[in-house]
Parts: structure tokens; sequence; C-alpha cells
């Protein structure tokens, strides 16, 4: 066989990934038995898929997302975070404490996808986004690069299954229509069922939907053009987190 005559299936490799992803969802869902071992376990799951497939610059995390005001988010199943510029504060009990600008997106990960975790994912994604975030200019070989503006962040939804039937019909996009603008979940991926995206600029009408047999290769190519388009993280304002700190420590005790 010739280099011509060879073909490499894209469909095909992430169609055995999904299935294999959606076989260890069931199982969990099947044995597991108490509801926070499940949900762990779903989380695990898209943790080790999504960072396989993310480049490097990259990280999928369970993250908790503060800024320079002291200002802290709700728990976030799968935040994923600037790898190449920004800090990690803090890690305990496998949840990282971030900096609000290295934030690309926040995902809600469920077993199953209805409107009350799509409103809880919603307000998750909310307590992110009302986070202050900083942007500096920074040196680079060419001289001073300017401070850019905030990107957005990406909210998404991840499930094993949905709790609706047909899944993508009227009652999923009330529940995004539900979550406000704050809430916006911009995409996910319902295994078996079908990914989603709202347009960049568009409301819940112009929602888009994969084919069942391509949900997840549709919404990981999906996930890395949206990624893609925000580009870089900003150049976090240091001085800024250095002056909160100093606000909140003990004055210095200087001896006789």
């Amino acid at each position: 066989m010739t280099a011509v005559d060879r073909r490499f299936d894209l469909h095909d490799a992430f169609m055995g990934m999904e299935d294999e992803l959606a076989t260890k969802l069931k199982t969990g869902q099947r044995n597991a038995g108490h509801s926070g071992v499940q949900g762990a376990g779903t989380e695990d799951h898209w943790h080790g898929l999504l960072a396989d497939i993310l480049p490097a610059r990259y990280r999928a995390i369970r993250a908790f997302v503060v800024d320079s005001r002291g200002g802290q988010s709700e728990q976030i199943d799968l935040a994923i975070v600037d790898h190449h510029f920004s800090p990690l504060f803090w890690e305990w009990g496998g949840h990282c404490y971030v900096p609000a600008e290295s934030i690309y997106a926040a995902f809600e990960v469920k077993p199953e996808i209805d409107r009350d975790y799509v409103l809880y994912g919603g307000g998750k994604v909310a307590s992110v986004r009302r986070l202050h975030r900083t942007s500096v200019p920074f040196g680079w070989a060419m001289g001073i690069m300017p401070a850019r503006e905030v990107p957005p962040i990406l909210g998404g939804f991840l499930a094993g299954s949905s709790g609706w039937s047909p899944a993508f019909a009227q009652p999923f996009r009330q529940a995004l229509t539900d979550v406000g603008n704050d809430g916006q979940i911009d995409l996910g991926c319902i295994l078996g069922e079908g990914s989603f995206e709202i347009p960049v600029g568009k409301g819940v009408d112009a929602v888009v939907v994969s084919d069942a047999k391509t949900a997840l290769v549709s919404f990981t190519l999906t996930l890395l053009h949206r990624l893609q388009g925000v580009g870089s993280a900003p150049a976090i304002d240091y001085d800024a987190y250095a002056g909160w700190v100093s606000s909140r420590a003990v004055p210095p005790r200087f001896l006789d």
C-alpha cells in the first residue's frame, strides 16, 4: 500500500473514543451507587479525554477561580486554563485555585443533562464571568505589547446522556435561554445525541446541533476552533494581586 492509498478516518477514530467514554459512563451510573461518586467518575473521564486532545498550552482541571479583589467562583467541574503564561496559585484535594485571567472556558459536567442541571451549570459559569480580570502591557522580543482586551470566557456543558427526548427540542432551548447572558452555555456535548454550539455573537435561536453520530468529534473541533479564536490569555497585573494580599496581611512587627 502506498502513502497515497492510506487514509486516516478521523470520524471512525472519534467514534471509537466516544463509544469507550459512553461505556465507562454507563458502567459508572449502573454500579457506582452514590451520586457523588458517579459525578466524580464522570468528571474524571472527561478530564482524561480532553487532557489527551487539548494542545499543551491548555490544561483541563477542577478549579476555583479567584480574582485580584478577593472574589472567588463556585466550584468548576472542568475549567480550561492557560498552561503557558499563567500560574497555579494553590492546589488542594484535587482542586486548583487559579487566577481569573487564566480562564478560557468553564464546563459543567454531569452524567445527564436536564433543565435543573443547565440552570445550575449556568450559575457556575456566571460566577466565573463576574470576576474581575486584569490586563497589562508586557515585554517581548520586539518591544512592549500593549494590554489586550480581556477575551470572553466560554461556558459549556458535558453529559453522557439526556433527560429530554428528543434531546435538543424546545425544553433544551428554553433552558439555554433561562440561564441569562452571564450564564450562557456556548457549546457542549451529549454523548449519543450530538454536540451543540451557539455561534459567536448569536442567541439561542441560532444554536447549531450536530448529528448524533458525530457528537464527540464535532464538539472537539468546535471547542478547538473557539479556543483558537480567543487567542492567548491576557497578561496578569501581579501588582493588583500583590496589593490585595498586602491589604489582607498583618502589618509587620518591628523589634525594639
